[in-house]
């Protein structure tokens, strides 16, 4: 499974160091930014991506919009490259969902 997380941060006092905070938050848990406010993670199972899902609702910060869509590997593995393409970390990990160091 592929948890792809969104971030749609507002102007109002204060909600730039949630933002910051939380993705600082998103990258300790292993989450990879593929564009600028959106990151992705592999889950090995649906049960492990509910439980992650339930951790980053806990630190969702009070204003702007936080979208989290999760979806299988077959399904990402129709995702469509309009420009450019996966980048070296994608081409590595393609859709193997544990890469060994």
């Amino acid at each position: 499974m592929r948890i792809i997380v969104m971030l749609r941060p507002t102007n109002r006092q204060g909600t730039k160091t949630a933002y910051t905070n939380y993705r600082k938050m998103l990258v300790a848990e292993g989450f990879t930014l593929l564009q600028p406010e959106v990151f992705m993670r592999v889950s090995p199972t649906r049960r492990a991506a509910e439980a992650l899902l339930e951790h980053l609702r806990e630190d969702v910060p009070p204003t702007g919009s936080i979208c989290a869509l999760t979806l299988t590997e077959r399904q990402y593995a129709s995702v469509t490259w309009l420009t450019g393409g996966p980048d070296r970390q994608e081409q590595l990990i393609g859709s193997r969902r544990q890469v060994e160091l």
